[in-house]
Order: C-alpha cells, then sequence, then structure tokens
C-alpha cells in the first residue's frame, strides 16, 4: 500500500497543475520606452515598472524644452489599466511636488502630490491617459503607445529608481 501511495503521489501532484515552472511576470513589471533623434542624439522617454498585486510603482522620464523630468509613482491596477494614486518629481505637466528627498533647497511642494492620470497596457504597448478614460484595446493605440523593452540598458531608470521601486512594491515608498 505504501509503495502505491508513492507512486499515485507524483502523478496527482502533474493533474493539480503544480509545477516547478516560474509563474510569468505580472503585467505592468518592466520597462517601456521610446527613443527619437533630436540634433544628433538619441533622445529616450521611458516608464519603468514594478508589480505586486494590484501595487504598482513606477518611475517616468520624458524629454521637454530641453530637458529630461523624471517622477516616481504609486498606482492601483485594473485590468489593463493602472490609475495613478500619488506622483512626484521633476515638476512639470505630471506634477508640481518635488519628491522627498530630492528637492532642491527651498523647494515650496515637496512629497506626494495627486494624479489625474492613468496607463492602459495594450498588445505589449503602454499608454497614457486622464482617469476614467475608457482604454480600448486597438491596433492604433497599440501602435501610438511606449514598445515593452527586454534591457533599458543606459537609457532606462537610475540603480536609485529602480532600488526605489523595489522597495515601494513592498509598501516602502517612503
Amino acid at each position: 500500500m505504501r509503495l502505491a501511495m508513492i507512486m499515485i503521489l507524483p502523478v496527482a501532484a502533474l493533474g493539480t497543475g503544480i509545477s516547478a515552472a516560474k509563474a510569468p511576470p505580472p503585467p505592468f513589471e518592466g520597462t517601456w520606452m521610446s527613443c527619437e533623434s533630436y540634433q544628433g542624439s538619441s533622445i529616450c522617454a521611458y516608464t519603468a515598472l514594478a508589480q505586486r498585486g494590484t501595487r504598482v510603482c513606477g518611475v517616468q522620464s520624458d524629454f521637454a524644452t530641453n530637458s529630461y523630468y523624471v517622477q516616481r509613482f504609486v498606482g492601483t491596477a485594473r485590468g489593463n489599466v493602472v490609475e495613478i494614486d500619488k506622483i512626484c518629481g521633476d515638476p512639470g505637466s505630471e506634477t508640481d511636488t518635488y519628491c522627498a528627498g530630492q528637492a532642491p533647497a527651498g523647494a515650496e511642494k515637496v512629497g506626494w502630490g495627486t494624479s489625474d492620470k492613468q496607463l492602459s497596457l495594450c498588445n505589449g504597448s503602454l499608454s497614457g491617459g486622464t482617469k476614467g478614460e475608457v482604454s480600448a484595446c486597438t491596433r492604433a493605440s497599440a501602435r501610438n503607445g511606449m514598445p515593452k523593452v527586454a534591457r533599458p540598458g543606459d537609457e532606462g531608470p537610475e540603480a536609485e529608481d529602480r532600488a526605489w521601486m523595489a522597495s515601494c512594491v513592498r509598501g516602502e515608498e517612503g
């Protein structure tokens, strides 16, 4: 009887789907990037995300008016959308609040600010929009979004930002 049970257990485990295979990463885990040429240089915008459950932490960088603007944010994933709950970073179109520990001396607004933005995932591309917008996944929305990249290289987030994202998904966003 004992020998029969020892032989049945591995077969039963196969039937339940128990496997040593690694689970796929959450949908909002990774880096999305687009680059273009500007005055002979490669200028890249990116959004890097880390996800645990519905909690999504991210760092985004964009180039405008001859400067890079970097923000950190925390959001909530619902389906193919992440609603950005709070944001901080270089003041510009996304926020007017510096992140704690990164503000210049005398900055008036430091800490988390609110956001009316969301990110939508469609066929591997990430697009921005306003909270509450219907995020229909179409060929046009996928084409206009940023594609996911396997290795962002030097154009992606700094080591400090990657470390922040890792602590943020653990609930330690600071």
